[in-house]
């Protein structure tokens, strides 16, 4: 997923670049009663944000800005709490204010990409990372980004460049090796991409992704044993996603353990009842256990979900019974 600050640091990080620190504001302002009332709203907004009541943040932001319409930290933190909200257009409208007031902070550049990108305006966003970098060239989070942004367009080399700053500038952004590592795995770079994969593991034994997406290489390298135990722990951490079950139901088909495959099957598609791939991955299980009419019945569903599909299919079927007829 996209990155962006935590809302303490986009507090701390903005009001020092913007040169507004609440606790620095002048006597002058201190003594002007509208600036004190924008200022108790402001600070009890930003707390209802921290606890994620982010209504109540937004509410308490808008009559912090009704008392001082030119608070910019108002603006920039709107903005966060309604892009957290999905509000992508009003988020976009506070990020462009703060700029008006504030043009060289690098974290509004930054969150304005993610909104824009929120609304598939892929261009502008990428002109705002590049903006955000050019105001701070060692701004690790919007690296990470225009990095995501390539690796979706395919463009994996440019994306591992900007995973590399991203990681050399926050040597366990977890997130970065991750997708460094699958950047690397498109360009066929195994190696290095389980090296990515085990890194963001080793950071945070947690990530649910990096285990899957290291199974996924096992596999595709032929280590069946250690791709079925990357799944497993996937599933342990995460066992709401219908890849994960797939994805070992597949290790376990290759290892020929077909019924343990199928009950991971059932589960892949109990989860996401309408994957086409998993109903004929599920087909060929029953096909190598005899179930000859479970196995149709999959592998019918299949193509009603997918008819585009067939011609693939039928040669996978044939494939198969071409092993199982040689006993293989």
């Amino acid at each position: 997923m996209f990155t962006s600050h935590r809302l303490s640091k986009i507090a701390r990080r903005f009001f020092v670049a913007a040169g507004l620190l609440l606790v620095c504001l002048t006597a002058a302002q201190a003594q002007n009663s509208r600036a004190s009332s924008a200022a108790s709203y402001f600070t009890r907004g930003h707390e209802w944000q921290v606890k994620g009541e982010l209504e109540r943040a937004i509410a308490d932001y808008d009559i912090a800005l009704t008392f001082e319409p030119g608070f910019t930290p108002a603006y920039f933190l709107r903005g966060a709490a309604r892009l957290a909200k999905g509000d992508f257009v009003g988020a976009i409208a506070d990020f462009d204010r703060t700029l008006e007031l504030a043009p060289r902070s690098a974290e509004t550049y930054n969150n304005r990409g993610i909104a824009r990108l929120q609304r598939g305006e892929i261009e502008a966003a990428l002109s705002d990372f590049d903006r955000a970098l050019a105001i701070n060239p060692r701004f690790a989070q919007a690296y990470y980004n225009r990095g995501y942004v390539r690796l979706n367009q395919g463009d994996y080399a440019a994306a591992v460049a900007d995973f590399d700053r991203a990681v050399e500038i926050d040597k366990k952004y977890v997130a970065a090796y991750n997708n460094r590592g699958y950047a690397r795995s498109r360009m066929g770079d195994h190696e290095n991409a389980i090296s990515d994969f085990s890194r963001a593991i080793k950071l945070d034994p947690q990530h649910a992704s990096a285990y899957s997406n290291r199974g996924n290489l096992r596999f595709a390298r032929g280590d069946f044993d250690g791709a079925l135990a990357d799944h497993t722990r996937a599933i342990e951490l995460n066992p709401h996603l219908a890849e994960s079950f797939n994805n070992r139901a597949n290790a376990r088909y290759a290892k020929g353990d077909y019924e343990r495959a199928v009950a991971d099957y059932d589960q892949a598609l109990a989860l996401n009842p309408r994957h086409a791939q998993i109903y004929a991955n599920r087909g060929m299980a029953w096909l190598r256990l005899g179930q000859e009419d479970k196995a149709a019945a999959d592998f019918a569903q299949c193509l009603a979900l997918r008819p585009e599909i067939k011609p693939s299919l039928e040669q996978r079927i044939a494939q198969a019974r071409s092993q199982m007829a040689s006993g293989r």
